[in-house]
């Protein structure tokens, strides 16, 4: 490092003498190289207020800075050891003297973490109609900035930690509805730069109701969590928050928990089974998991996996949800016997799965509303809030006390969500989606306070192979809506005749989970529950209220805040086959006769009672198929008759065939 310093300085770096400025910035590098000599496993947080101007000014206030001479100056003084030829990268300017920091804590301190300050702003005072409103007005500038700067360049050795930001007690208190947009812009810019965020020196007098709530209803955390923030760190304590903490802690639903959905060990505890069902995954793919195009060909599906399949399988077999699991074997029964008890119980699931979403290659809900099914216009945009007359808002809504389902999803009007999937004929509709009624007014595009419609006329001169997907569905340009779009545009015309605010609980994942109350109950038991936890233990509508388990599969996700993540997840493929795979569990298996009027079916007895019979038949697919379809064991329920009887039953018997079975 001496011999490269001083050939650092042969190149004419830096004279003899320092002036002012660079002396002070060489103690500071001193002060800091030595803070991080004794960092240890700590996190650093570098404090000031150099990002917030250069937020501005994208750090052209700061000018010149000598950060090359004042660093290899410092690098003398401790004798630190800092590669020389790092150094020599650093520009002397405000960009540079951040990197510097980046590099020394890096490489000084390597077991430590950190991160930069950055104020909450004056922004956040203001009125804001949704996420651009916030985006357009502070979060581009400080995710520029950042972006700029290369503070947190996932490809760099020297990256910060994390983001810290900050919230001055001397500037007014910001309300309910401005914390809303303070924490929608830490969530986009932390988002911007793939980063998680501490929130610090958060005035106690001023946040900590909002944050811990004045009830264990009212608190914000999960709105924090779900805006990338890990850590709250108040400026003051006080013996109400101190109260609320350990009130906090102490309740039976924490933020976080350290499952994280994956089962590292075989799939079922039968070694040939599991050889068996790996070795399907070619066939499976080719020749189960097909959907239909516009010309009626079948093909591959690109939504829908085997290997995505199997890795929710075990997880939902092995690990669970509060000890219910996807039944596959009998203990009391023999190998062979069990083979094909898995087989069946497998087959059964897929059959209802090949119907409701593969054969469309679909994980969100298609708009398929049309007048001549009581639609008030044909592919009206308030598809999404629920079709063939359903709210899909109000599922599990008590009709006669109004009270929400225990363990529904709160309701949502700030939703702003696009589906990912849609069904693809000429000028098929675009994929549903959510928006508030203020950013929708504000383009002018309600009537009456009415949304539109979608209308396959016209015709697109080209046919868009990519689309602007960090926009939502409704910004896009025209016949650039979605990829592969031929026809079709959205009219806003108020023929819908009601807004989409609030509409984000379309159906989603294999087996189609829609709703508040069915959203709600898989984030309560497999991601991060919302349910209040002073309500658990409770009778509530006639439903005692469960703990969540301690292990959900997915700590990590919110699927009230985000019910998107059952199809958009790119890490956790399996969600969108999990949620299914949950609804079977405590749906089919665990199916209650409430009518009366099928005492004594239980799933288990009749999936045995098929396979010991040798499989003859279609009773037992029919009644899984009643369920699944229309809620109870039979074709015909209160509810209407099964639909695609048959296509359940060919999917079945094909399932069987392809995994080696002989159904009669």
């Amino acid at each position: 490092a001496i011999s490269k310093y001083h050939k650092y300085r042969k190149d004419g770096a830096h004279g003899d003498c320092l002036n002012r400025s660079q002396v002070k910035l060489t103690s500071s590098f001193v002060a800091l190289i030595e803070a991080s000599k004794n960092a240890a496993t700590s996190s650093i947080i570098i404090k000031g207020d150099v990002l917030d101007k250069a937020t501005m000014d994208k750090g052209q206030g700061l000018g010149s800075v000598a950060v090359k001479q004042a660093l290899v100056q410092a690098i003398d003084i401790t004798g630190a050891n800092i590669d020389i030829d790092e150094v020599n990268t650093l520009t002397n300017d405000a960009k540079g003297w951040a990197q510097a920091y980046n590099l020394v804590i890096s490489t000084v301190a390597p077991q430590a973490t950190f991160g930069w300050t950055v104020s909450i702003g004056d922004f956040a005072y203001n009125k804001h109609s949704g996420r651009q409103s916030v985006w357009d007005s502070a979060s581009q500038y400080s995710a520029d900035m950042l972006n700029d700067f290369e503070l947190y360049d996932l490809e760099s050795s020297y990256k910060a930690d994390f983001l810290v930001y900050t919230k001055s007690s001397e500037t007014p208190a910001l309300d309910g509805e401005q914390w809303h947009n303070a924490l929608e812009y830490v969530k986009q810019v932390s988002d911007y730069v793939k980063t998680p965020v501490m929130l610090a020196d958060i005035p106690t007098a001023q946040a900590a109701q909002y944050f811990m709530g004045k009830t264990t209803a009212e608190r914000q955390l999960r709105k924090a969590a779900f805006s990338n923030v890990f850590a709250i760190k108040f400026d003051q304590n006080s013996s109400e928050l101190t109260s609320k903490i350990e009130e906090y802690q102490g309740a039976q639903v924490p933020l976080y928990y350290a499952g994280d959905g994956s089962h590292e060990g075989p799939l079922t505890a039968i070694e040939e089974l599991n050889r068996q069902l790996i070795a399907a995954e070619d066939v499976m793919n080719n020749q189960a998991f097909l959907f239909e195009t516009p010309q009626s060909q079948w093909i591959p599906s690109t939504v829908y996996k085997w290997q995505d399949f199997l890795d929710g399988l075990s997880a939902m077999h092995n690990i669970g949800v509060a000890g219910n699991k996807f039944w596959l074997i009998d203990e009391n029964a023999d190998e062979e016997t069990n083979i094909k008890y898995a087989k069946v119980a497998i087959a059964a699931f897929l059959a209802q799965s090949m119907q409701e979403t593969i054969r469309y290659n679909a994980c969100d809900e298609n708009n398929w509303s049309e007048s001549r099914w009581g639609a008030p216009t044909d592919y009206p945009m308030a598809a999404s809030c629920g079709q063939l007359g359903q709210r899909y808002a109000d599922y599990g809504v008590n009709p006669i006390s109004g009270l929400d389902h225990a363990y529904s999803c709160p309701r949502n009007d700030k939703m702003e969500v696009s589906a990912l999937t849609h069904a693809q004929w000429y000028g098929a509709p675009a994929p549903v989606f959510a928006a508030p009624d203020a950013v929708l007014e504000e383009r002018g595009l309600l009537v009456n306070g009415f949304a539109g419609r979608w209308t396959n006329n016209g015709h697109c001169n080209e046919v868009p192979e990519t689309v602007d997907t960090s926009k939502q569905v409704w910004e896009r340009d025209e016949c650039k809506v979605y990829v592969g779009q031929k026809a079709g545009t959205f009219l806003w015309d108020g023929s819908s005749q009601e807004s989409v605010q609030g509409c984000g609980w379309w159906g989603r994942g294999v087996i189609q989970t829609t709703g508040r109350q069915n959203f709600g109950t898989l984030n309560h038991y497999l991601g991060r529950s919302h349910v209040d936890p002073s309500t658990i233990g409770q009778t509530i509508d006639g439903l005692t209220v469960e703990a969540p388990p301690t292990n959900p599969l997915y700590a990590e996700l919110d699927f009230c805040s985000n019910p998107g993540l059952i199809c958009s997840s790119e890490k956790n493929k399996e969600i969108k086959w999990i949620a299914g795979l949950f609804y079977w569990v405590t749906s089919v298996q665990a199916y209650p006769d409430e009518s009366g009027l099928y005492p004594g079916w239980n799933y288990h007895n009749e999936l045995k009672k098929y396979v010991d019979g040798g499989m003859k038949g279609t009773q037992f697919i029919d009644d899984v198929s009643g369920i699944v379809n229309r809620g109870c064991p039979d074709l015909t329920c209160d509810t209407g008759d099964v639909h695609n009887v048959e296509e359940r039953r060919d999917n079945f018997n094909k399932v069987l065939t392809l995994l080696g079975l002989n159904p009669q």
